[in-house]
């Protein structure tokens, strides 16, 4: 039994370093199986990379999960991840706040390990 492909969108805030975290994270999802959408209506899984280095990066991550919730209560099969530097600083915080979030991870955290 094949298990269906899933379509991921990816969501990079800020530094050089969250880009080339965003692909490495990409190519472990198609690794995987999944298929990249720049649609993140379309997606099963949305990842936010996010920087807390830019200017109100936490505001536009809030906002971001906004919309995305809304998206959630229709489907709850969709997969919401938050990573990066936000993620690693509000850890708990950000679960308690938006309890409906899948995985909250910092850098130093591999997606694979949550794939698996």
């Amino acid at each position: 039994m094949t298990a269906v492909a899933k379509k991921y969108h990816i969501v990079t805030f800020g530094c050089q370093m969250n880009k080339a975290d965003s692909e490495r994270m990409a190519g472990i999802l198609d690794h995987l199986g999944h298929i990249p959408t720049d649609d993140a209506e379309q997606a099963d899984i949305v990842l936010y990379n996010t920087c807390s280095i830019r200017d109100n990066a936490e505001q536009k991550v809030y906002s971001y999960l906004g919309r995305a919730l809304r998206r959630k209560q229709e489907r709850p099969d969709l997969t919401l991840i938050v990573a990066g530097c936000v993620a690693q600083q509000e850890g708990e915080a950000l679960l308690r706040r938006v309890p409906e979030l899948d995985v909250v991870m910092g850098p130093s955290m591999s997606i694979a390990s949550m794939t698996s």
